[in-house]
């Protein structure tokens, strides 16, 4: 399921020169718990940078972005997430495939990734 995910890079370290043309493309993207390599999050976006930098790291968004931002910085959890994703032609492809993972993480484990039950 999980496999597409390639390239997994310390959150805490990411830059956007790490992310193709800065990371100005839709995609589908997961985090993951270092040590147990468990999934907590799969999602989708129509600009990465944005959806990193500012939403999970920067803090602006809505209700899931805040639940994810508390955790990784008022959970100490920014130094053991790690950080992967895979381009997308346009939308409603990420939308898509992000459903296809979330579906396939339930059936496999029972329930949702964590970091979408929190809150």
């Amino acid at each position: 399921m999980s496999d597409i995910f390639q390239h997994w890079l310390p959150l805490r370290r990411l830059s956007v020169d790490d992310l193709p043309r800065f990371g100005d493309f839709p995609a589908v993207y997961a985090l993951r718990e270092t040590t147990t390599k468990g999934i907590l999050k799969f999602g989708n976006t129509d600009r990465l940078r944005r959806r990193i930098f500012g939403n999970y790291l920067g803090g602006v968004g809505g209700d899931t972005t805040q639940r994810i931002h508390a955790q990784l910085f008022g959970n100490d959890m920014i130094d053991r997430i790690e950080f992967a994703w895979f381009e997308t032609k346009d939308k409603a492809e990420a939308e898509s495939k992000e459903r296809e993972f979330r579906d396939a993480y339930k059936r496999a484990n029972g329930k949702r990734p964590a970091w979408d039950l929190i809150g």
